[in-house]
């Protein structure tokens, strides 16, 4: 990337290309944005990618695809996934998907019914709760801590349902490195929740889109490679590759990916990100896909570093955060009685942003902020917290 283009995306007040949906304002750092560096995305590797599969494929590159997706990345990520987390998905446990948003949104469609109750963390990924406001289904929070999701709460959850006369469907959850608190669910625990939803027949969706961005040791293991008859798990290329593929898994017992694949919208048009798919194949058939993923690691764990060590400095003592083992997120805790969202107005004075914990949660709390340390350089991120450490100090004082 040229040093112009990469300036659009680093306080410059030039124009930013047209159809990016996150665009930084000008002086402004925008903490919020949970988004890759596009100086980090590989424009040159899949331009060679997209060459060769046109060049081997032809218009078969380009036409509609099988369902579940086509067979050279599905076999890949068979493999990997044998090699990572030692078991692979049986061909029919396996589905390529328009990205975790895409398989999440069409899992609701197909497998919950008007009057379902589905279980979320508090706080949850914000965009999970925008695609179940589409959805005629009840949406109930289970809190979490330090250590993951609250199990015995789910079980609450699960009885509280019942006595309600709803069905508990599904039980949302990302379990590893989370969005927004960066928290992962402990290895008891993971245990706990699995065994807890096969006994109630709860199917775990598991948002699992930031594994390979692990930094201090290998990520810990998937719900999915613990109870696979129990867990539909949702991988991405979103997070280790680029957003704009649009290219995802699904790994799930074989009758969720078979409702997954004969959906109306898969049987119309076959797999919904058919060129991208085949072309992400090529990408990590040619050996790309292993040195890619290991420099962002190194550049993301030297990011986070930065932005923790400048919140250490510049955020007030009773201000709190723990460090994330990977993703993207640092999630901060506020003294109490300051609220996330009136800070915000504070903290765009003082040009810096933050998603506020509102945007998380479906019961109005509001006491924390999410932090992104993904798109920034290092000094841009120590900049951004000394911004919000001065904001956090004025909103406190007033």
């Amino acid at each position: 990337m040229s040093a112009t283009e990469d300036s659009r995306w680093h306080g410059s007040t030039q124009r930013a290309p047209v159809g990016v949906q996150e665009v930084p304002r000008p002086g402004v750092i925008e903490l919020a944005f949970g988004v890759p560096d596009p100086a980090l995305l590989p424009v040159a590797e899949f331009a060679q990618a997209a060459e060769g599969a046109l060049r081997e494929l032809g218009g078969q590159a380009l036409t509609y695809g099988v369902g579940e997706g086509p067979p050279q990345l599905r076999e890949q990520l068979r493999r990997r996934i044998a090699e990572t987390e030692g078991r692979p998905p049986g061909p029919d446990e396996l589905a390529v998907t328009g990205g975790v948003s895409e398989a999440f949104g069409r899992l609701l469609t197909t497998l919950t019914r008007p009057g379902d109750t589905v279980l979320v963390e508090l706080p949850t990924y914000s965009l999970a709760l925008s695609m179940l406001r589409d959805h005629p289904v009840r949406v109930v929070g289970v809190p979490i801590d330090e250590d993951g999701v609250d199990v015995a709460g789910v079980e609450r959850a699960c009885d509280e349902a019942e006595r309600a006369g709803s069905t508990v469907r599904l039980l949302y959850t990302i379990a590893t490195f989370h969005n927004p608190t960066g928290i992962s669910l402990g290895s008891a625990r993971r245990r706990e929740l699995v065994e807890l939803a096969a006994a109630r027949g709860v199917l775990v969706v598991e948002d699992d889109v930031y594994r390979d961005l692990a930094y201090d040791g290998p990520a810990p293991p998937s719900l999915w490679s613990l109870a696979p008859s129990a867990v539909a798990r949702l991988g991405s290329f979103s997070k280790s590759l680029a957003p704009g593929l649009r290219v995802g898994w699904l790994t799930a017992p074989a009758a969720v990916v078979e409702r997954y694949v004969q959906s109306g919208v898969v049987d119309s048009g076959g797999c919904v990100s058919q060129f991208a798919a085949v072309v992400t194949a090529r990408f990590v058939e040619r050996g790309g896909y292993e040195p890619h993923v290991a420099m962002l690691r190194a550049e993301y764990r030297h990011r986070r570093d930065a932005l923790a060590g400048a919140l250490r400095q510049h955020l007030p003592p009773r201000c709190g955060f723990a460090l994330p083992a990977g993703g993207y997120f640092i999630w901060v805790g506020l003294p109490p009685g300051l609220r996330a969202t009136a800070l915000l107005a504070v903290a765009d004075a003082h040009g810096v942003s933050f998603q506020p914990a509102a945007r998380s949660h479906i019961d109005g709390s509001d006491g924390g902020l999410r932090v992104a340390f993904s798109l920034y350089r290092p000094d841009d991120l120590v900049e951004g917290a000394r911004r919000l450490g001065a904001a956090v100090r004025e909103a406190l004082s007033a």
